[in-house]
């Protein structure tokens, strides 16, 4: 089978500074996921998947777990991989191939370069080198064929065309954090020291805003494409966009039991969004779509610390919360079961 690859990398702990984190105290930075090739996938509204990869603390390799068999099924030294080009570019594929694209695009922690993982044999076959200093989260577009790229300490997004194997570099007034799509062309981004939502026209460059709470960190879009939900880092709160609006603007602002919200994402049946909290709340809070309020609220605490990223089975009927904190993940059945902790790393 082919697959789609997503590919996203958090800076994550309960305090941001200038889009740096304050300190190290998770254990998983990163990861990226695939589905079929008619998958359709933002950094935090995924679509149902299959597998996991997540950057193992304390060494220079990354792990794949699969939530069917629920266990590591390979393991990826990236200190093997190849060095980057001086020209740039490289001679092994730098996009997704005919069946429905084979490649994860990693950016480490101290890199200024995307890795590509094969997701064939799980093996780096190559490094593409980025212009702009500082790269973050790392989005793929819905056809697979373009990567955006935030730059947490250069106000700046990458628009990076793998098939034409081209980057464009768009100005941004504020650092920014996470990515997802809307309609008509739209990159939204939340910008943690301005208070905003940017909205950036990907033809044009052109960078619209929406003011929303303190220090945004999650945006979701909901699958109809009509909303989009903002959790913030310091404050017990999350925003309803109208992106059927011109200009978008908020229509709902929902409080929440705590701050820390590291993560967002909307269920793929688009009915409920999960927000996870970080540190001392360490929960989800689940917000009902139709009626903008929230659902329930789940505990994850105390096996589960430090939520970084909600993903869903390939049939939707479970969802799986990985736990920086505690190096593990969480699961429960939508919208409100009860979680329950499994071993990230165990046999």
């Amino acid at each position: 089978m082919g697959f789609s690859p997503l590919m996203i990398r958090r800076q994550f702990s309960c305090v941001w500074a200038v889009g740096i984190p304050a300190g190290m105290a998770m254990a998983v930075l990163s990861f990226a996921a695939w589905t079929d090739s008619s998958g359709a996938e933002t950094a935090s509204s995924p679509r149902p998947q299959s597998r996991v990869v997540f950057e193992i603390p304390r060494s220079d390799s990354l792990a794949v777990f699969d939530f069917k068999t629920r266990r590591v099924i390979h393991r990826i030294d990236l200190g093997s991989e190849p060095p980057p080009s001086e020209k740039g570019s490289r001679e092994s594929p730098a996009g997704p191939s005919g069946s429905g694209g084979r490649y994860v695009y990693w950016i480490r922690h101290s890199g200024n370069d995307l890795a590509v993982i094969d997701t064939a044999d799980y093996r780096v076959v190559g490094r593409i080198p980025l212009i702009e200093k500082g790269p973050g989260n790392v989005t793929v577009a819905r056809d697979g064929l373009t990567l955006y790229i935030p730059h947490y300490q250069g106000k700046a997004l990458t628009i990076f065309d793998l098939k034409e194997k081209r980057q464009r570099v768009i100005p941004l007034p504020g650092y920014p954090g996470d990515i997802a799509i809307a309609p008509r062309g739209t990159l939204l981004v939340t910008s943690r020291d301005s208070n905003q939502l940017l909205a950036v026209d990907e033809a044009t460059g052109r960078v619209g805003a929406v003011d929303v709470g303190r220090n945004p960190v999650g945006v979701a879009v909901t699958p109809d494409g009509s909303q989009a939900y903002v959790s913030h880092d310091t404050e017990a709160s999350v925003e309803v966009i109208d992106l059927t609006a011109d200009p978008f603007h908020v229509v709902r602002r929902i409080a929440v039991r705590g701050a820390g919200g590291s993560a967002v994402a909307v269920g793929p049946d688009g009915k409920y969004v999960y927000v996870a909290h970080c540190c001392a709340n360490s929960s989800l809070t689940v917000i009902s779509v139709e009626t903008m309020s929230v659902t329930c609220e789940l505990s994850l605490a105390p096996e589960g610390l430090d939520p970084v990223r909600i993903v869903f089975s390939p049939g939707g009927d479970e969802a799986f919360v990985l736990n920086s904190g505690s190096m593990n993940i969480s699961s429960f059945r939508p919208p409100c079961g009860k979680p329950v902790a499994e071993n990230l790393l165990g046999p």
